[in-house]
């Protein structure tokens, strides 16, 4: 799913996956042979699962954004390979496994088709336990995304573990949402920008602090950041979980 976000230039390309999506295509059809051997080296299922999903979605996202690229006519090393036009199946699913997501030296996404590394798009993923997301961009562009389930244990972690600014604390006295989903809110929103920005958590907390939030419609709020005012977040609220979505502004 293609979203325009305002204030950034270029779109951007929206996917998820869920534990159901694997009895369509099982792990060994779209992941690569290095994401294979990835994924043997967990040792529990639920995180090899949370794996293989966040991989898929990110998969499908840059899917989608190397079709679109195709179809406006855009030059570049992505576009005659990802084509997902023959849709589901085996040969849908062998131009998934054409394309690696693997890790840089900070733990970020790196996207690789046929063992190398090309520069046309990015990619920020997250997963949970059941379910993974992912968007895709043009390089070059600083996008981070994040989920969290909606659990009150969590949120509680959240509380007592991460120094809140004085204008996420008014927030949170003032929102009409539930404590946890309104800290999980939070939390989502700084991850997806310590993603945006490179570093993920590897960075001083208080530096990925909201400035503002704002709601934007039912179950989505906006916001902007009192340490990096040149970037924005979107976020969602569902039934079960909080995805938000960080990026730089023009």
């Amino acid at each position: 799913m293609q979203l325009p976000l305002a204030g950034l230039e270029a779109p951007v390309w929206f996917a998820s996956a869920s534990s159901a999506d694997l009895n369509e295509l099982p792990p060994e059809t779209f992941l690569a042979e290095a994401e294979c051997a990835r994924s043997s080296e967990f040792k529990f299922g639920q995180p090899r699962e949370n794996f293989t999903l966040g991989r898929l979605a990110g998969k499908l996202a840059l899917a989608a954004a190397g079709e679109t690229r195709r179809d406006i006519g855009a030059t570049g090393p992505l576009t005659p390979t990802l084509s997902p036009s023959g849709g589901e199946g085996e040969d849908f699913a062998l131009r998934l496994r054409s394309i690696e997501i693997s890790n840089g030296e900070r733990g970020e996404p790196v996207v690789r088709v046929g063992g190398w590394n090309p520069t046309a798009l990015g990619v920020s993923l997250s997963h949970v336990n059941g379910l993974g997301v992912a968007v895709a961009f043009p390089a070059g562009a600083r996008v981070g995304l994040d989920v969290e389930l909606i659990d009150a244990k969590r949120a509680e972690t959240v509380r007592k573990g991460v120094p809140l600014s004085g204008e996420e604390e008014s927030w949170l006295k003032s929102t009409a949402l539930p404590e946890a989903t309104a800290l999980l809110l939070l939390w989502t929103a700084r991850e997806s920008l310590g993603k945006a920005l490179g570093t993920g958590l590897a960075c001083k907390w208080e530096s990925l602090a909201l400035r503002e939030i704002e709601r934007g419609g039912e179950g989505v709020y906006s916001g902007s950041f009192l340490h990096q005012p040149q970037f924005r977040c979107i976020s969602r609220i569902g039934a079960e979980a909080v995805m938000s979505l960080a990026f730089e502004i023009a």
